[in-house]
Order: structure tokens, then sequence, then C-alpha cells
């Protein structure tokens, strides 16, 4: 990252980091952002359990890629950090109760990622300056240039590839469906169709594949056998 000291524009420019637990997604707001860098200053990109390093930032941004229905607890933790100044989350799930609980928890905005980059910049800076904000969702949706996400390479959506990773960490279909904000039969047609994507046929195999597969790997962590193996379990 930039030193700001060494750019006299940077104080007029957000000080932005972005939050998930996996590599390519983290990677992917990176390169959305990155042709922005004259309107915001990308600070760090971390795992929410990790320190922020470059200093206070004006606005972390909460991708909850594989954390839905988590937001409450983890934006805490977030804003807990001294570095962090306000916290926005970055979502596709639009529900009102994981809008009331994002902003019951300290966020100042909640974004969804049907919106388009010059969009999410103008939501970045509104944050910065202390607005609250909420973006809702898109009437039509398409994948937003830079985004990606575990599992794209082999053919799943994002929603698919989101289910498909918290299966794989042990989740069963009604935790799943709460954490998403969707129901149960959702997440079996959306498990359904990744089974036949990835060629598997129980989460035993499907588990053992994402562990395997270098774009779900997670910051710091990764994937357990006693994780695959509970989801395995996992009906």
């Amino acid at each position: 990252m930039q030193d700001s000291d060494s750019n006299p524009d940077s104080a007029a420019r957000p000080r932005v980091a972005v939050v998930n637990d996996y590599e390519i997604v983290i990677a992917g707001l990176v390169r959305m952002l990155e042709p922005y860098s004259h309107r915001i200053e990308l600070v760090d990109a971390i795992l929410i359990d990790q320190p922020i390093e470059g200093g206070p930032v004006d606005v972390a941004l909460y991708d909850t890629f594989g954390r839905a229905g988590l937001e409450g607890p983890k934006l805490s933790q977030l804003l807990d950090k001294p570095e962090v100044i306000r916290a926005a989350v970055y979502s596709f799930d639009f529900d009102d109760a994981a809008v009331h609980n994002a902003f019951d928890a300290g966020a100042c905005g909640y974004l969804s990622k049907t919106m388009s980059s010059e969009q999410l910049i103008e939501s970045l800076e509104r944050l910065a300056n202390g607005e609250q904000v909420v973006v809702a969702p898109a009437s039509s949706y398409g994948t937003r240039a830079g985004r990606d996400w575990p599992g794209r390479d082999l053919g799943l959506s994002e929603r698919e590839a989101e289910v498909v990773s918290l299966a794989a960490l042990g989740r069963r279909n009604a935790q799943i469906a709460e954490m998403l904000y969707v129901s149960i039969d959702t997440v079996k047609t959306h498990l359904a169709r990744s089974f036949r994507k990835l060629g598997v046929h129980n989460r035993t195999e499907l588990s053992v594949m994402v562990h395997a597969h270098p774009s779900f790997r997670r910051y710091g962590e990764g994937l357990t056998r006693a994780g695959a193996t509970e989801g395995a379990t996992s009906r």
C-alpha cells in the first residue's frame, strides 16, 4: 500500500480497508477498487480477526461472503478495533432483519453487491463523510468487474459458492438458510445444482473438494479435516 505521508492528496481521500475470510474475495474487491485510487486510499485487506496495518481507517468494508447471518457479532468485533472509525456491510442479503442487525451492531452502511463500482465508490465517500448509506439491490444483476469468489472457476454462482462454503464448514441446511435469510428448500436447490456442477454425490465428496481447491482457501486458517468430516454428516 502507498504511504499516505508521501502523497499530499491522500488526506482528501477516504481511507478504506476491505474485510473477509477468503483470499479470492479480498483479491476481487481490491481489483474492483484499485482503478479508483485517485478517490479512495486502500489501506489494507484483512481477515476480520487480523489487526489493520497502515493507521486509522475511515471505512472498513465488510464482505459477508461465508459469514452471512453473523453481521452483528463480527461487526462489533470489527468496530472494537481502535483503527476503525466506521464499518459498512457489502452483501447479497437484503432482508430487513439483516439490515437492522447490521445497524444495531454499529454499521453505518449496508451496500448491495448489485451496485456498480462507481456507486460503491460514491457510497464509500459518503460513509467517510459521516452519512448513513443504504443501497438496495438493483432490479437486474450482473457480475461487477473485478469481483471474484471461491468456486467461480468451477462454474458456481456466488450464491451457490456461499452455500457450498458453509456446508463444507459443517453448517446444516437449516443453519445455512437462517444465515442467508432464505428457505431450506432454496438451500437444497443450491446444493443440488452445486453437486451437479462439481461432479460430487454427497457432502463428504463436496467437503473434500472444497478443502482441496485453492480458491476456497481462507486467510490464516483453511478448512480443517474435522470441519469437512462434520459437514459430511449434516443434512
